[in-house]
């Protein structure tokens, strides 16, 4: 076995082993206002609830390897009457999340929040990055700007259609902290076809992307990063090794918000839940 082919093999039973390790963590520190889509189609809301709110996405909103912003949602706003039903999955593209829109729609939400995109992003990076994403992930057709447009129409429409919820978007954040990089450049375009879609839709889409860039000072000077998996591992490590908090993550690696160049620190999720939290207590009307 060659060198580069056993480092590959290493790298991928350290991210098995911590997708398990964070898995188990997971469980045992279950939000009581926090339940998965199965759980709440399968045994209904909970007594106290007057609000349910599901929050769709990726690893973003799982929090596994990721500040979990749902969870501080819940302790915000859990004693007021709001439920949440975490329905992020590691790894989705927009794809993935239309085809598991039933579930979602079985929990019958007042509300839906969708953040999803970063992968979408990630898999244009490099023929390596698709081959990744569509192996992993099952996509039938190459990851493509004008594929997600279509996905996220479908999905926002569907909603619109088959719930009665009231749906809140959040827009792709940073991928790395050089603002001007290529990964960030895409972003933006994502970012555009998405407040459009919105935008046609009346849908409100929180400016995620302008108010993290915000919090990153002038004279910050990001690592370079060109999409390796590399800092995710080294982040999932001194996580679940270490017991570090995701801020000490992000500054280990040289980085303000992010742990891995994709993943939110605990300031980060504390935005997103702040722009959630606002428009789901109607501070914020149009963040659009």
């Amino acid at each position: 076995m060659t060198r580069n082919r056993r480092s590959t093999t290493v790298a991928v039973a350290l991210l098995v082993a911590a997708v398990v390790a964070a898995t188990r963590i997971r469980r045992r520190r279950a939000h009581p206002t926090v339940r998965r889509p199965r759980r709440v189609s399968a045994e209904g809301r909970r007594p106290e609830t007057s609000t349910l709110v599901a929050c769709v996405g990726d690893s973003l909103t799982v929090g596994q390897f990721s500040a979990d912003w749902v969870g501080m949602l819940a302790d915000r706003l859990g004693p007021h009457g709001y439920e949440f039903v975490n329905a992020g999955v590691n790894g989705n593209l927009a794809w993935n999340v239309r085809q598991r829109l039933d579930e979602v729609i079985a929990c019958d939400p007042d509300v839906v929040t969708l953040l999803v995109g970063s992968n979408d992003v990630l898999a244009t990076l490099s023929p390596a990055h698709e081959a990744r994403y569509r192996r992993y992930q099952r996509l039938p057709e190459r990851p493509t700007l004008e594929w997600y447009d279509e996905n996220v129409a479908r999905i926002l429409d569907r909603l619109a259609t088959e719930t009665r919820a009231r749906l809140v978007v959040l827009d792709l954040p940073v991928l790395g902290e050089a603002l001007d990089s290529e990964p960030n450049r895409r972003v933006e375009r994502y970012n555009a076809v998405l407040r459009e879609r919105c935008e046609q839709r009346r849908v409100p889409c929180l400016p995620l992307h302008r108010r993290l860039a915000a919090l990153l000072p002038r004279d910050h000077r990001a690592p370079a990063w060109s999409g390796s998996n590399g800092p995710m591992f080294a982040a999932a490590a001194r996580r679940l090794l270490l017991r570090q908090d995701w801020n000490t993550i992000s500054a280990a690696q040289g980085l303000r918000l992010l742990t891995d160049h994709i993943h939110l620190n605990e300031t980060a999720a504390a935005l997103v839940a702040d722009l959630v939290s606002d428009a789901l207590t109607a501070r914020v009307q149009s963040p659009s």
